[in-house]
């Protein structure tokens, strides 16, 4: 076999194969032999069948495939050796008719450098990092949803405008369904003519319109259950209460922040602050890295042979496309392989290194605050590894968090190289400028 490589005109590389027929004969004819021991053809006994017969039917199929293998594996043997990065995948390079009934066989291939480029970690116009505070309304609205989530259930005699009504409306005869109505969706006008004045025992008329929204009634039944609503309704009331607000002292305190020694209700405040600027601090990272990727995107000079990357676009798609398909999704596809290689190079230069262990311990992680978000602080180790076990087996599933940590790893690498401006804002002022182009 004779291989070499020479640069064509487009600023790619020709790999040009020759291989003779000793290069390919003995495997054809180990696989003839092994389809000669399988074959059932009418009129010979399985295993019998002429050798002329089984390659009359199956030679030229059998020797293009072998034939197709031994490239595959020369090529990917002349790129290691020579220690060739490359972009994408070799393609076959169309120039002539492929004549298979030859002894010698010529195939040409495609295959494009990667690109050399270098990676500017001090931008003329740096990226922001948002820092979001938690305003004055934000912590008195979360102190408020903790008083609510940790006070007491009280019953009332008369509904007022943060109860909760519990009854019963008959939808056929001995067929009743039980619902669960909140005050505060009521018209103001129906809740003080009818329900305010209604306690246990009693029974209201009420129907859509008796609701701010009228899609509020309808959302409590079945779709099966849809006839009933559309009518007058009588609703029998069976009980009536509200959670009353725990008050701010030590008590409550130590209910929320068991591990902190608060005493007052501004170090409270304090607390709950933190706590509500730490849930941002995700979309603040996931800002700034999707900014950072942007710049180096649009900042980085890197040369790509687009006919090339046409043809690997092409040669990527499971259904057939045409020119303009490809046309379309051009420019998106040419900002994805440029984030990749950029990517690369980001891992390259910055010694990033994830190894499989690395990955099950993040995974861990990830299971422990998942957990710990439906109440679950302290999770046996035997749970958690049989949990982290299941995930892992998931091939999709280890692929995202592998990526995930990366991800992480690489905006730590943007976050200490490269030159930023920080700007503190609140939530609304963060929705506001953040994602508005022209900023």
């Amino acid at each position: 076999m004779k291989i070499n490589e020479k640069k064509s005109k487009k600023n790619t590389y020709i790999i040009d194969l020759t291989i003779e027929k000793k290069d390919y004969v003995e495997k054809v004819d180990l696989t003839i032999k092994s389809y000669r021991k399988k074959a059932n053809i009418p009129g010979f006994r399985k295993g019998n069948v002429p050798v002329g017969l089984i390659k009359k039917q199956y030679g030229m199929a059998v020797k293009v495939d072998e034939i197709n293998k031994i490239v595959q594996n020369e090529i990917s043997k002349y790129i290691s050796e020579n220690n060739i990065s490359i972009l994408g995948s070799p393609l076959p390079f169309e120039e002539h008719e492929v004549d298979w009934t030859k002894d010698e066989i010529n195939l040409k291939f495609e295959i494009a450098h990667k690109p050399q480029f270098k990676i500017n970690y001090k931008p003329k116009k740096p990226p922001t990092y948002y820092t979001i505070e938690a305003d004055n309304e934000m912590i008195s609205s979360q102190v408020e949803s903790i008083r609510n989530q940790y006070g007491k259930l009280i019953t009332l005699e008369y509904p007022d405008k943060e109860s909760t009504i519990l009854g019963k409306v008959q939808l056929e005869s001995e067929n009743d369904k039980s619902l669960s109505l909140d005050s505060q969706k009521f018209k103001k006008e129906f809740f003080v003519k009818h329900l305010s004045k209604s306690k246990v025992g009693s029974s209201i008329k009420i129907n859509k319109k008796s609701f701010n929204d009228e899609q509020y009634l309808s959302s409590l039944f079945k779709n099966e259950e849809n006839e009933f609503f559309s009518r007058d309704l009588s609703f029998y009331i069976t009980e009536i209460s509200k959670r009353e607000k725990a008050e701010l002292s030590e008590e409550l305190y130590k209910k929320v922040y068991a591990d902190e020694d608060i005493k007052s209700q501004k170090e409270f405040k304090n607390k709950v602050k933190l706590d509500i600027e730490k849930q941002f601090v995700n979309q603040s990272d996931q800002k700034f890295f999707n900014d950072c990727a942007e710049l180096l995107i649009s900042n980085t000079k890197i040369e790509l042979p687009d006919h090339f990357v046409k043809k690997l676009m092409i040669a990527n798609q499971k259904e057939k496309v045409n020119e303009n398909d490809i046309e379309k999704e051009f420019s998106q596809s040419t900002k994805g392989i440029k984030y990749q290689l950029i990517e690369s190079k980001l891992i390259e230069e910055n010694n990033i290194d994830i190894s499989s262990d690395a990955v099950k311990d993040y995974a861990k992680e990830m299971v422990k605050k998942q957990m710990a978000m439906y109440g679950q602080n302290k999770v046996d180790d035997e749970e958690l590894n049989s949990i982290v076990q299941r995930v892992s087996s998931n091939q999709e599933e280890l692929k995202r968090i592998y990526s995930m940590l990366l991800n992480e790893k690489i905006l730590n690498v943007f976050k200490n190289k490269i030159t930023k401006k920080e700007s503190k804002v609140d939530y609304k002022k963060f929705i506001e400028t953040a994602y508005d182009k022209n900023v």
